[in-house]
């Protein structure tokens, strides 16, 4: 064997090492790829499922909305409702003031002097009988 076929010899077996090698690393780079998609679709699954949760979420939210939409309303009509008997009651306030109260202090006063009088009375009553 001359020099030149043992050069074709190593090089046929490098070339079949490297062919060996290169099957190897292209079945690791094929498997990395499959378990990169396996989980990509799994994201995928769960991005699915979390939208559609997010749209179930999304309908309560806006029956919640509306009902406290509903609730405002509820409550502008009955402010509204308050406002328009504020004149009546100010009006009744307007008349406690200047004419009930008055007559309140007016018969107060005339039953403390009422009891006042009846005291002096009873006092001097009291008096003469205690100098007989």
């Amino acid at each position: 064997m001359d020099a030149q076929t043992v050069l074709y010899i190593a090089l046929a077996v490098a070339a079949v090492a490297l062919v060996v090698v290169l099957s190897f690393v292209l079945l690791s780079i094929r498997r990395n790829v499959n378990q990169i998609t396996q989980r990509l679709d799994e994201s995928l699954r769960q991005f699915e499922m979390t939208a559609e949760d997010l749209r179930k979420t999304n309908t309560d939210v806006r029956g919640i909305l509306s009902d406290v939409e509903r609730g405002v309303s509820n409550v502008t009509h009955l402010t509204e409702g308050i406002r328009s008997l504020r004149g009546p009651v100010d009006v009744a306030s307007k008349v406690l003031d200047h004419a009930v109260s008055p007559a309140l202090v007016n018969v107060a006063s005339v039953l403390v002097g009422f009891k006042a009088a009846t005291s002096h009375i009873l006092d001097r009553i009291v008096r003469k009988e205690a100098r007989k």
